[in-house]
């Protein structure tokens, strides 16, 4: 029988940016702490010099984001290219990769969380280890970003391995089979 665990495009947003605070005193007290206070802000003002440099690695780290996920779970589970879906929902303004097989929820979990962990908290541990203000805002732009993925983890918190879970077509989250 199968349970839903998704939410609408919207309310996944709503509750991503309730992690905005959460994040950036996540990522900014530990970059304080080492750098200074000072620093720190100015060193994530230097990310957003360079407007063209920041939209576009704006719109290439979204597209790779998307792509992340559909390689985790191909490489992970065996799912075939050919039934991966990319789009984007313009009334969100959401991208999104939709999988329409059943994958086991331990190599879904991983498929979802990468992106946050290869865009988001690697740039920032870079940064850290730099001082590197673009590697900075890098990094908490795409934590950010990975917000509604942080959300669909929460989501799947009790699925116990071995679940099928399959991606919802039209809304974030999925759908868990009982086995």
């Amino acid at each position: 029988m199968p349970h839903d665990y998704t939410l609408s495009f919207t309310k996944a947003n709503v509750y991503a940016l309730a992690l905005v605070i959460p994040i950036f005193l996540l990522y900014l007290v530990p970059y304080g702490l080492v750098y200074g206070w000072e620093t720190s802000l100015y060193d994530l003002f230097a990310f957003f010099e360079n407007i063209p440099l920041l939209l576009g690695s704006f719109i290439l780290g979204t597209v790779i984001h998307e792509l992340i996920h559909a390689i985790c779970w191909v490489w992970l589970d065996g799912t075939p290219w050919s039934t991966i879906h990319f789009g984007f929902k313009w009334s969100t303004l959401t991208p999104y990769v939709h999988c329409p097989q059943p994958i086991e929820v331990n190599n879904y979990r991983w498929g979802v969380v990468m992106p946050g962990i290869i865009l988001g908290f690697l740039p920032y541990l870079a940064a850290l280890i730099l001082q590197n203000g673009w590697l900075l805002g890098f990094g908490l732009f795409f934590t950010l970003a990975a917000g509604g993925d942080l959300l669909i983890l929460w989501l799947l918190r009790k699925a116990e391995p071995g679940t099928l879970v399959q991606d919802h077509s039209d809304l974030v989250g999925c759908i868990i089979w009982d086995s």
